[in-house]
């Protein structure tokens, strides 16, 4: 059936990714349909051009719609940008119930509590996300439905985002004919689909190198403690190469992508690569270790300043499970490695938990999984009302 279906669409500065999938009888996740197409409209995870956008935004849905046979009407969104804040708050009530039982609606009470911010009015909060629960002063509460006290509290992560951004977002999904069923941190949303309970609970940062940006999320004891957008990605790398070797972007990114490398070993004795300089002024040839001159040092920029907001951050001693790179950043040669170097920190590169299709087991679709993983989760919650506000924590353990 149509309501059954859930589809995410990744709207990034490079490419845009639509997935449709819904769940079978068994529980398991199914890939009904997957498109792309070239991002166009959008810079360092903005929107700055609608139309093109929406227009990029229907063809990524409409192949997807003809994978999977069907049509979609309700898409979650990612949502990116140096825009993007975060806080941490707090909450208190007292425990209503006569026998001093922690209920549902005390738990829906103490979450509306930490949500009460004061904002300017051009930003809104997109995520309340729990950290942890208090009851009595008592902090190691995972579950608090059900526990017996008189006080409950919680440890709440707040993301709030420019409104205005946010509407320019959903507007182009609405001109490209769908409406949004709500918009999804990138960061967090790659983290579902990437990141392990153990390692979200030992300690954790993701690491999300976009095309425009550099998302970054921490995780602690089954709770997301720090995020972090950076303005520079994968294609602040594409320019550096366009400029270097005097190309277009478009094939500086063809180059990007075929031969990039961080690592002069990892290159085969003098590997010659073909460059077509711009506007039909013939070509020339470099060698591929030349590669490594141009992106290793923006490489090198983008770890220095996740390296500063770790500090930042407070966590920076606690990250137990280390570093997860996604993104089509992830994929260069050597950048697991250069991130080991520079941040000292254990790294593997983050590959979504899906069986099939194998295709999407590539980190480039962490975001674009991670949002239909969301969405599922969200229809789980309202399925009872009894559970509501409970499964927001749960969505940050409970990865499919």
């Amino acid at each position: 059936m149509k309501d059954d279906l859930v589809v995410g669409l990744d709207i990034g500065t490079t490419k845009i990714c639509a997935l449709v999938a819904r769940l079978n009888e068994e529980g398991r996740l199914d890939i009904l349909g997957v498109g792309k197409s070239s991002s166009r409209g959008v810079s360092k995870g903005l929107v700055t051009d609608i139309e093109e956008t929406s227009q990029a935004v229907k063809e990524a849905m409409t192949l997807a719609e003809l994978d999977a046979g069907l049509k979609a009407s309700r898409v979650w969104v990612s949502i990116a940008g140096d825009h993007i804040l975060a806080q941490d708050s707090r909450g208190f009530v007292k425990i209503t119930g006569e026998d001093r039982t922690v209920a549902a609606k005390d738990v829906e009470e103490v979450m509306k509590e930490a949500s009460q911010l004061v904002l300017p009015p051009d930003r809104e909060i997109i995520h309340v996300l729990p950290q942890r629960f208090l009851i009595d002063g008592q902090d190691l509460v995972k579950q608090p439905i059900g526990m017996k006290g008189t006080h409950l509290g919680v440890g709440v992560h707040v993301v709030t985002a420019s409104s205005a951004w946010r509407g320019n977002i959903e507007n182009c999904v609405r001109r490209a004919g769908y409406e949004s069923e709500g918009v999804v941190l990138q960061s967090l949303a790659s983290a579902m689909a990437t990141v392990l309970p153990q390692e979200e609970d030992l300690g954790v940062v993701l690491v999300d190198i976009g095309g425009g940006t550099t998302d970054l999320a921490i995780f602690l004891r089954e709770g997301l403690r720090f995020t972090r957008v950076i303005a520079v990605g994968g294609s602040h790398i594409t320019n550096d190469i366009a400029v270097g070797l005097h190309t277009t972007r478009e094939k500086a990114e063809e180059i990007k992508v075929k031969y990039g490398t961080l690592s002069s070993a990892r290159v085969r004795g003098r590997e010659k690569i073909r460059v077509e300089r711009i506007a039909g002024r013939g070509s020339y040839t470099i060698e591929r270790k030349d590669l490594v001159r141009i992106i290793d040092p923006r490489m090198q920029e983008i770890f220095e300043l996740v390296e500063k907001e770790l500090t930042r951050s407070g966590y920076r001693d606690l990250l137990s499970a280390g570093l997860i790179l996604t993104g089509g950043t992830s994929l260069l040669v050597g950048v697991k490695e250069l991130a080991e170097d520079q941040l000292g920190l254990p790294t593997k590169i983050g590959e979504p938990h899906v069986e099939r299709p194998e295709e999407l087991t590539s980190p480039i679709y962490a975001t674009v999984v991670g949002l239909v993983l969301y969405g599922i989760k969200r229809k789980e919650e309202l399925v009872s009302e009894e559970r509501l506000g409970m499964r927001i924590k749960e969505w940050l353990k409970e990865f499919f």
